[in-house]
């Protein structure tokens, strides 16, 4: 499952269109001519998107924990024991502890490092077998979940953490593959209507995969999997749909105010509020309120209408 592009890595340089990625000043964190643009750090890993200056050249060096890396803009070239990888954006690259090896980057690059610690590292290992060999990971599932971590690192709400950890545990076990790939013939199983049910009646879910792992008795893997294969939506993209339908729902009523409605519903402020309902409906929440507004008015003027004629 890993995939290895060859030894010589550096010709296909001298032609490549890419346009060079620069470094703004506001990313000045890390060695010289790196930047982390942002950062998300739990117990059981690290997460931080960081941008490469065009002609960096990054010695060869180790670490002392395993991490993914997904390419999300630019090319460069990583070369270890085994050999080298060419690094185009899509891609999913996996490194183990101790891994000797170094950088070029011709060209710039952007990309998210998942660093991974020993929780995430031993609950993967309690499911199967997880990936050991440095390299591409080769799974075609393999580039749509690192796509799908990257929209949740950038959404970065109070449920993201929900999808970076199953889509880290998923690649963890890409090796094992996944009942997601199989043909959905069978109805979803109690357990996972049960998990439904649960994240829709909770007013504000706070729920980590752990706390629901635990309610349910299955392995968080098994529970991200299922979840995705059955209802075609991720847990945290389930918990934004269900507060969006309770803010439709409150945004009949002219009494409440915007940030009101954003807080009763489990949005940390208006403006992500605003954010998460535009991006599931296509419009504003004020802009939803003036329809519904304006076809109320239409259907009472249309009533009244109705009754002058009668009489």
């Amino acid at each position: 499952m890993i995939r290895r592009r060859g030894n010589n890595c550096m010709k296909p340089f001298a032609s490549m269109s890419d346009a060079p990625l620069s470094l703004p000043a506001a990313a000045s964190r890390g060695a010289p001519g790196k930047g982390v643009l942002g950062q998300l750090e739990t117990p059981a890993l690290k997460v931080e998107e960081e941008l490469y200056r065009p002609g960096l050249c990054i010695p060869r060096h180790s670490h002392s924990t395993a991490n993914f890396i997904y390419i999300v803009a630019g090319t460069h070239w990583s070369g270890h024991r085994c050999g080298g990888d060419l690094c185009v954006p899509g891609t999913v690259r996996f490194l183990p502890a101790g891994e000797p090896h170094e950088n070029y980057f011709p060209v710039g690059s952007r990309s998210i490092e998942i660093v991974l610690r020993q929780p995430i590292l031993k609950l993967a290992a309690e499911q199967g077998q997880t990936i050991c060999s440095s390299g591409e990971l080769a799974h075609p599932s393999a580039p749509a979940l690192g796509a799908r971590l990257y929209r949740e690192f950038r959404r970065r709400d109070d449920v993201s953490l929900l999808d970076i950890e199953a889509v880290t545990l998923q690649l963890l076990l890409i090796l094992t593959g996944g009942e997601d790939s199989t043909p959905r013939r069978k109805p979803a199983p109690a357990w996972l209507l049960h998990i439904r049910e649960m994240l829709r009646e909770e007013e504000h879910p706070r729920l980590t995969l752990a706390e629901i792992s635990r309610f349910v008795g299955r392995h968080p893997v098994q529970i991200s999997r299922q979840f995705h294969h059955h209802f075609d939506c991720t847990i945290s993209e389930y918990i934004r749909r269900v507060r969006v339908a309770r803010a439709q729902s409150l945004l009949h009523s002219r009494e409440l105010e915007l940030a009101e409605i954003a807080l009763a519903c489990g949005f940390s402020d208006q403006s992500h509020f605003t954010t998460a309902f535009r991006r599931l409906t296509g419009i504003s929440p004020h802009r939803y309120r003036l329809q519904i507004s304006g076809k109320a008015s239409a259907r009472n003027a249309k009533r009244v209408r109705a009754s002058v004629a009668w009489r």
